[in-house]
């Protein structure tokens, strides 16, 4: 079930008082900013902060969920969490406060089901050449982009892998995004792209507002 506009609109009526808090739809669910940063997001109708030991401070009860498939624990918000305006208020800016202090993210990682027969080649110093799902342009944008082995696959994600050879090659559809969760996982890219579309999105969308914010070398 795909978050209402309704409930949007009910959540940034809570939140006039706090400043600039938007909300951005992707995919059907919608990312929570404060002052242009990403604090949390708005999945099936239910608020999900971003894990801050700051925020952690300010609920009387912790409740730690995931907003999506594979992603990690952010803190759930109750519905009495969301009728108390002035505490919902002060838990978005010291959330994005906290994040604030993070000096550079690291990379957002999914993590992969363990491989199925016919998944990934054993061996960490295989070639992405033996992966499956993965045609022969798919293996030369990955070597392009530096990406050669399974072990250094793993070792990045599939959503991190994607975005670095997006980078090399503006070429890349995201049919190689499901490809290469495909060939670490063991499903075909066609059930990926069916069951785990939305997850890996929000997952790309948030690596790349990580990367965005990252000084240039």
């Amino acid at each position: 079930m795909s978050t209402t506009q309704s409930i949007i609109d009910f959540l940034l009526d809570q939140l006039a008082d706090c400043g600039a808090v938007t909300a951005r739809k992707m995919f059907g669910e919608y990312c929570l900013y404060y002052d242009g940063r990403p604090v949390g997001l708005v999945c099936d109708n239910q608020l999900f902060l971003k894990n801050t030991v700051q925020g952690r401070g300010l609920l009387e009860e912790v409740v730690e969920a995931a907003p999506y498939p594979r992603a990690r624990p952010h803190l759930l918000l109750t519905a009495d969490q969301w009728d108390d305006r002035h505490n919902l208020c002060q838990l978005v800016r010291v959330t994005a406060d906290a994040l604030s202090l993070v000096e550079a993210p690291g990379p957002v990682k999914v993590r992969t089901a363990p491989a199925k027969p016919g998944g990934v080649a054993q061996g960490a110093a295989a070639s992405v050449a033996t992966l499956p799902n993965l045609g022969p342009k798919s293996r030369q944008m990955l070597e392009a982009a530096g990406i050669r082995t399974l072990a250094q696959l793993k070792k990045l994600g599939s959503v991190v892998a994607y975005a670095k050879v997006k980078r090399c090659s503006g070429s890349a559809s995201l049919n190689l995004l499901w490809a290469l969760e495909g060939a670490l996982s063991g499903l075909p890219w066609q059930v990926v792209a069916r069951e785990h579309r939305t997850s890996l999105l929000l997952a790309l969308e948030q690596h790349e507002q990580g990367a965005d914010r990252r000084p240039s070398p």
